[in-house]
């Protein structure tokens, strides 16, 4: 017990100048790129549509409500996964509501 106490005071008597901060360089993060939709769809349903961006967006669980229903035409390469998606379900009269990175649901805009 006398060890630490006498450990203790002397850390407690070292200048603050004394005591070096060690700084770290971070690396330089890579940009993430986001991941990319190409669609080549013609009057395909809208739940193979979903189904294709789900896939190609690592959306883990997609909940499409049952009232979804419709066909669409679309020819996208390369589009950001956000702006295709805000593109169909506007386009298709839809909405989705992300309950976290891995469930996303789908439904009929009223």
């Amino acid at each position: 017990m006398k060890r630490i106490a006498a450990v203790l005071m002397m850390a407690i008597a070292l200048p603050a100048s004394a005591v070096k901060e060690k700084k770290i360089n971070p690396q330089p993060k890579e940009e993430a790129h986001p991941l990319m939709v190409t669609l080549d769809v013609k009057d395909a349903e809208v739940r193979d549509i979903l189904k294709s961006m789900q896939r190609q967006c690592g959306i883990k669980n997609l909940a499409i409500d049952p009232d979804v229903q419709g066909k669409g035409t679309f020819f996208l390469k390369d589009i950001p996964c956000p702006t295709a998606f805000d593109l169909v379900l506007r386009t298709l009269r839809l909405r989705s509501v992300v309950y976290s990175n891995s469930l996303t649901a789908v439904e009929q805009r009223h």
